[in-house]
C-alpha cells in the first residue's frame, strides 16, 4: 500500500487520488495497531495531518511516505509472523466451539483447555496439545465421577476416581441402556489413564502432529458421547 501512494506520488498528481489515499491510511494505521508499531503510528498520524490539510503537495507528502515505509521495515523487522496451514485455520480461529455447543454447555470449565488444545494443534505444538487434552479427560473423569455421586471428586486422583464410579455403576440394572453405557465410558477413561496420561506428564515424552491430531479427534468424539450421558 506504501508503494502504490509512493508510485502516485511520484506521478505528481494527486487529483482523484486524495480519497483513495485517506482510506488507505487508515487501513495502514489499522495494520500498524494490531501489530503495535508505534513509530509507524506517529509518522502516519503525520502524514495524516499532511494529507487532510488539503494545502500539501506530492512533493511535500512524497518523503513523509518514504519515512513511513522506512519505518515499517524496521520495525517489522522485531515482529516474529507464524502462518497456519489453510486446513487448520478453522481450529485455530475457532468461529464455533470445537467440541460442539452440547459439549460447551455440558463442560464449561473445559472451554479454555479444548480451544488451547485446538490451537496448539493448528500451530504445530504437538505435545502440549495432548497436555491440554489430558486435561479435558480428567475434568471430563470428575464430571462424570459427580454425576454418579462420588464425592469430592476435585480432590481424588484419576484411579479413585474410576475405582469409585465403577462401584457405583455396578449398583445400577445392568440391563439398562443407560448403565451399559456409564460402563463402556469408565471402560474408555481407563484405558485412557494406562495408555497416556502419565506419559504426558514425563518430560522425554512427545507426540508427533499425526498422533495428536488422531488423539484431538478421539477425544472430541469421546467428550460429545459424555456429553449426552450427563
Amino acid at each position: 500500500m506504501l508503494g502504490q501512494m509512493m508510485v502516485v506520488l511520484e506521478m505528481d498528481n494527486l487529483e482523484g487520488d486524495m480519497k483513495a489515499m485517506v482510506v488507505t491510511l487508515a487501513q495502514l494505521h489499522g495494520v500498524a495497531e494490531k501489530l503495535r508499531l508505534l513509530s509507524v503510528l506517529k509518522q502516519l498520524e503525520r502524514v495524516k495531518e499532511a494529507v487532510l490539510s488539503h494545502t500539501t503537495t506530492p512533493k511535500v507528502l512524497l518523503p513523509m511516505v518514504r519515512e513511513t515505509y522506512n519505518r515499517m521495515r524496521d520495525d517489522m523487522e522485531d515482529r516474529i509472523l507464524l502462518t497456519i496451514p489453510v486446513e487448520n485455520a478453522e481450529i485455530y480461529r475457532q468461529s464455533e466451539p470445537l467440541f460442539g455447543v452440547d459439549v460447551e454447555a455440558a463442560f464449561t470449565s473445559l472451554s479454555e483447555d479444548i480451544a488451547e488444545a485446538g490451537k496448539c494443534l493448528s500451530l504445530g505444538r504437538s505435545t502440549a496439545c495432548v497436555f491440554h487434552l489430558m486435561r479435558i479427560m480428567e475434568g471430563a473423569l470428575q464430571k462424570f465421577g459427580d454425576k454418579l455421586g462420588v464425592a469430592l471428586v476435585g480432590t481424588k486422583n484419576w484411579q479413585n476416581i474410576l475405582d469409585e464410579t465403577n462401584k457405583a455403576i455396578r449398583g445400577l440394572n445392568p440391563k439398562d441402556k443407560q448403565t451399559v453405557a456409564y460402563a463402556e465410558a469408565a471402560a474408555h477413561l481407563f484405558n485412557v489413564k494406562l495408555a497416556w496420561r502419565n506419559e504426558v506428564m514425563h518430560p522425554k515424552q512427545t507426540y508427533t502432529w499425526e498422533e495428536s491430531r488422531d488423539i484431538f479427534n478421539a477425544t472430541r468424539v469421546f467428550i460429545r458421547d459424555l456429553a449426552g450421558l450427563l
